[in-house]
């Protein structure tokens, strides 16, 4: 399967965009909701590592982002996200971003070791399959 003509992607996600705005992440159908979760996150990765997932926005949908990892069979990512995931006490980020940051923050460095093998794992093993994953979502959306 080819992927996506830049245009035709960015014509889509800027609509996509437009009803989060306007009408919010709960009127997305299920397969909008994959392309903002992962694409988010997808976006957040490429633009700190997989740590800046959870100090920007997109965490406030992790679970979903889980989710729908798993219905677009994303399994090793989801490993990814589980392993920052147990940094947190009990194993859960909290739903507030500033209550993530001030934890994050918290850590002083001691995890970004962790981090760069984890960053280095996505991008060596993981971002070229997800993306094309997440691009067979997308040509759904434009049928």
């Amino acid at each position: 399967m080819d992927r996506l003509a830049y245009e035709e992607w960015e014509q889509l996600w800027n609509q996509l965009f437009d009803k989060y705005e306007e009408k919010g992440y709960l009127s997305f159908s299920s397969d909008e909701r994959i392309w903002f979760n992962v694409r988010g996150l997808i976006e957040a990765i490429e633009n700190g590592g997989l740590i800046s997932f959870y100090y920007n926005y997109g965490a406030d949908y992790l679970d979903d982002t889980l989710e729908d990892l798993k219905k677009i069979d994303a399994i090793e990512v989801v490993h990814l996200l589980q392993k920052l995931n147990e940094l947190f006490p009990n194993g859960n980020p909290p739903k507030d971003i500033d209550e993530r940051n001030e934890l994050i923050d918290s850590w002083d460095g001691q995890y970004n070791d962790l981090f760069e093998e984890l960053d280095k794992k996505f991008y060596n093993e993981q971002q070229e399959t997800l993306e094309i994953k997440l691009d067979k979502v997308v040509k759904r959306l434009l049928n």
